[in-house]
């Protein structure tokens, strides 16, 4: 089923405008692996540019905003602010109008902007999760947030580089997600038990209202996830490190704000727990929208709008060759030309995400779960 997909630009995120001979569209939100440290989501819009030269859009310069509707589904795609504008320019050009001229828009999603501000040797204060998100959120004039039950402890820090590097530090520290959008100019923090279901199925062969088929599938083995040895150094306490099996070790370091030792050592056994185990697994699936008999791509998450930037942490499950995997989606991508559209979906199993959720039935077995933090 193909898509009609809209940008519109706006200089105050509220009256938006369309934008018109859009060639390509790319986006994508979260990370490819379960590990991989967190970047602004982003998208690169190609337009062709025929009056620009005589008659540009002054609008479209850095800080304004970048709006992405699909509007076959209704869905509200993405919404980011421009980071970069480029131009190439091309021969002939003749009556004001440069047939081969083209605009290139590299947009991203709200995590960038704490990038940009300084902590300037802020004193953080110890408290919870929760309290702490506030307390950037006061200091930044940024809106970041979480869930009021999220209360693990964070230890004190100074935030001497920018605010994006204490958020990069706190989401290593609690294994979080993010969602990050410009649509409401707010930034969620999510821990890996703020899980949402998917109400739909991927499937090789289902091609449904509930089922949307896939054409490509990844397998590979867990060599980006397999430590036998971990190692977490929280900055105002001592390192505690863990391991299993003997010498030479694969190690994971990571630096976080956990509050006590002990807690570093929780988290560092969850951590050898989780991906101390060569395996081989799903790792991505690949769905072309024209193939759906039921479009449902942009409905993964099971939020009303902002689509891409609400599926990281999304729970899915996968049908390959007659066996449902459980999954996470980690991060996803979206291609689109005038003529098709691509969604690839970035994948970590359920065997890695093996937490306790209560009254979920998936990760709330008894017994089925890896201890930890």
């Amino acid at each position: 089923m193909p898509q009609n997909y809209v940008v519109e630009y706006s200089t105050d995120n509220m009256v938006f405008t369309a934008l018109s001979n859009v060639q390509d569209i790319s986006i994508f939100v979260g990370r490819h692996r379960q590990l991989d440290p967190y970047s602004s989501s982003r998208a690169v819009i190609t337009v062709r540019y025929p009056t620009g030269f005589a008659s540009p859009i002054t609008a479209l310069t850095s800080g304004n905003f970048i709006r992405i509707n699909n509007q076959s589904s209704g869905q509200f795609m993405f919404t980011g602010v421009i980071n970069n504008v480029n131009v190439s320019y091309g021969i002939p050009y003749a009556g004001g109008v440069g047939n081969a001229d083209f605009l290139t828009l590299s947009v991203e999603g709200s995590f960038s902007r704490y990038g940009r501000v300084q902590g300037l040797g802020y004193s953080m204060a110890a408290d919870t999760l929760y309290e702490q998100l506030l307390d950037c959120s006061t200091q930044t004039g940024l809106s970041v947030q979480t869930l009021s039950t999220n209360t693990q402890a964070l230890a004190a820090t100074t935030v001497d580089g920018s605010w994006g590097d204490w958020l990069a530090a706190v989401l290593q520290t609690i294994n979080g997600r993010v969602w990050d959008s410009q649509a409401a100019g707010i930034t969620t923090v999510r821990t890996p038990f703020n899980v949402t279901t998917s109400p739909i199925t991927f499937s090789d062969t289902a091609n449904n209202a509930t089922n949307q088929v896939y054409d490509k599938v990844d397998f590979g083995s867990y060599a980006d996830n397999y430590y036998t040895q971990v190692t977490v150094d929280p900055e105002s306490f001592a390192a505690a490190t863990v391991q299993t099996g003997s010498a030479p070790y694969r190690t994971l370091q990571l630096n976080t704000l956990n509050a006590s030792t002990a807690q570093a050592t929780d988290y560092a056994n969850y951590l050898l727990n989780n991906f101390d185990t060569q395996g081989f697994a799903l790792l991505s699936i690949s769905c072309l929208a024209e193939a759906q008999n039921t479009f449902k791509l942009d409905a993964v998450s099971g939020q009303t709008s902002n689509h891409m930037a609400t599926i990281p942490g999304t729970q899915v499950n996968v049908t390959f060759r007659g066996t449902t995997f459980a999954c996470i989606i980690e991060g996803a991508s979206m291609s689109a030309t005038p003529a098709s559209s691509r969604y690839t979906y970035y994948l970590s199993g359920a065997d890695l995400n093996a937490y306790l959720i209560l009254n979920n039935a998936v990760f709330g077995k008894l017994d089925s779960n890896k201890l930890g933090y």
